[in-house]
């Protein structure tokens, strides 16, 4: 008797198939799933489809791990439901759920810089200046970087770099949200690769 225990799901978890579905006829069962065994695969193959998108359509073929991840991340959305109020990156969400279809908007402009700037000494900053070109949609600024092997002993980075981005004298910091939502101020994020 299946029990859905292979598959995530917990023994016992199993439901009869509603309907006369040619897929599911009646007496059979199914069950649900989740964990990152199944989320995974899924945002592997994200990756693979971001990295084709990028050479074909922006002309940046091999994209570095860091540019493709940080263009999965832009397209990501707030979870919902009783994750409602969980501030990004959550504890039960991260950064949100992965969206392909804002990924693949091919009418939303977008500005990449991959791994053109090198720095070398603490305190360096790099800076992008553009216009919002309709105040209507949302503006989502990602920054991600590969960093250097850190140690198993003492605190995991080795270069911390912080987003910055200013918007008509607001001052807004990487990783600083209220829900999905970036708000002003705050502090910098001393942790995360990604902001």
């Amino acid at each position: 008797v299946f029990n859905g225990s292979g598959v995530c799901g917990p023994a016992g978890n199993d439901f009869a198939a509603p309907g006369t579905d040619a897929l599911f006829p009646p007496g059979s069962v199914y069950t649900w799933s989740s964990g990152t065994s199944h989320s995974t695969p899924a945002v592997a193959g994200a990756a693979a489809l971001a990295a084709e998108y990028l050479g074909r359509v922006h002309g940046r073929v091999n994209p570095s791990p860091a540019l493709t991840k940080a263009f999965l991340l832009h397209g990501t959305r707030h979870l919902t439901g009783d994750l409602a109020n969980e501030s990004l990156p959550g504890r039960n969400q991260g950064f949100g759920l992965l969206g392909l279809d804002s990924i693949f908007d091919a009418a939303t402009p977008r500005l990449l810089h991959d791994q053109a700037t090198v720095f070398g000494t603490p305190g360096q900053t790099f800076e992008m200046v553009g216009e919002v070109a309709d105040p209507g949609r949302p503006l989502r600024i990602v920054l991600a970087w590969t960093d250097a092997p850190g140690s198993t002993f003492a605190p995991a980075p080795v270069n911390d770099l912080d987003l910055v981005v200013e918007v008509d004298g607001v001052v807004y910091r990487g990783n600083n949200f209220t829900g999905g939502t970036s708000r002003s101020g705050g502090v910098r994020d001393p942790r995360n690769n990604v902001e």
